[in-house]
Order: structure tokens, then sequence, then C-alpha cells
């Protein structure tokens, strides 16, 4: 089974192209932390790259962009290519579900309630 949930940061603002017969696709990478067994207070960050289709991208362009806190959903691909050179280069990427945005933190002195059952993750 290949399902794959990642939470992290948007490294910088997603990117949107087309394919030839016209359909939409954005990229992006988010940051996710994981423990440094050297340095227990200073985790280290993977970048996991992100590729949505059609009406996910769309979504992504209107509501993630650099530094969003975003858990997404999806299954991981591998695909390859020969570069400039004629070397095979392979590329690992996360094909995207879905996703949620984190929610963003009130002033305390707004009286805002929070209940962190609603969230997805």
């Amino acid at each position: 089974m290949n399902n794959t949930y990642l939470a992290g940061n948007c490294g910088k603002d997603p990117e949107l192209r087309q394919t030839p017969s016209g359909t939409k696709v954005a990229t992006y990478s988010i940051g996710v932390y994981r423990a440094n067994p050297k340095e227990k207070d200073k985790p280290l960050t993977d970048w996991f790259n992100i590729v949505a289709w059609g009406d996910q991208a769309d979504l992504v362009m209107a509501n993630i962009k650099k530094g969003t806190k975003v858990l997404v959903t999806g299954r991981f691909q591998t695909r390859n290519y020969d570069d400039k050179d004629g070397k095979k280069v392979y590329v690992t990427e996360l094909m995207q579900n879905d996703f949620w945005l984190a929610p963003k933190k009130e002033k305390q002195d707004t009286g805002s309630t929070f209940d962190e059952s609603e969230l997805p993750f």
C-alpha cells in the first residue's frame, strides 16, 4: 500500500504549469521535521516535492504559499529521465490526493476558542 501523510511547512511559493493538453499541475515542497540524534533540541528537516493535478492544483495555488503549515496526503511515485549529459536522473515525488491547512493561531486577547478535535491530523 502506498499512502502517505506528511505535515510540514511550504518552502517556497508553489509553481503552476499546464501540460500540452491543458491539465494544470502545481508543484511545491514542504519541510518536515525529524529528530536529530546528535542534538535533541535541533531537529533536522527533510524536504519533499509535492505534485498536485487538476482541481487540486487550483486549490494549492489559492491556499498555499511559502511558510504555510500543511498536512498533505498522497502516494509516492518515482520517475526518471535522461539529463542533458545523458545521465539517468531519478525523481521521487508525492502525488497529492488532498491537503489541510493548519489553523492560524489566534491572539489570546480575542476570546477565540479552538477545539483541536476539529483538526484532521
